[in-house]
């Protein structure tokens, strides 16, 4: 049961994101305020989740909360660039103290066709890319909640090398 609803969860994510990058105004709106990008966010998701369920933001220290009588069902943390890992402490830290069925933290990166998404369930966490345009997945890695807290290092979008011409 409880894999279900973090299924239909992650899926109502995936569309509300989905129709959050098509928006017309998205290049300018993504270097706008982070509040400002929480509700354009939010308000993308909204029509996903049911009438039942509340979207709001800047609520109990997650960037958007996704709520019902019985308490948190999606939390989610963001940035417009590389997660800090002070971030991502956060993100985990809320995960546990309320255990949310679900919990994400993700790198929108306005300038590259992919985001990064950490997501964190039920003792673990798994680090994924999303095309921005096809929505397809690649699952970098999954770990224990434990290893990702003490993983130091961060995970990269492989960028592609520009290649210099040789000037003689």
């Amino acid at each position: 049961m409880e894999s279900r609803v973090q299924i239909e969860i992650f899926e109502a994510f995936r569309k509300g994101m989905r129709s959050y990058f098509m928006l017309p105004e998205l290049p300018k709106s993504m270097r706008a305020k982070h509040s400002s990008v929480s509700a354009r966010v939010a308000s993308a998701l909204r029509p996903f989740f049911p009438d039942s369920v509340n979207v709001d933001i800047d609520l109990l220290g997650a960037d958007i909360l996704i709520w019902d009588d019985k308490g948190p069902l999606l939390a989610l943390f963001w940035s417009s660039s590389y997660l800090a890992k002070g971030r991502k402490e956060k993100a985990i830290a809320f995960h546990e103290k309320y255990s949310t069925p679900l919990t994400l933290a993700f790198s929108l990166f306005p300038d590259k066709e992919r985001f990064l998404v950490y997501r964190i369930e039920k003792g673990y966490i798994e680090y994924l890319h999303i095309d921005k345009n096809t929505f397809s997945e690649e699952v970098l890695r999954r770990c224990t909640i434990a290893e990702g807290k003490n993983d130091d290092g961060q995970l990269l979008l492989p960028l592609r090398q520009k290649h210099r011409k040789a000037t003689s």
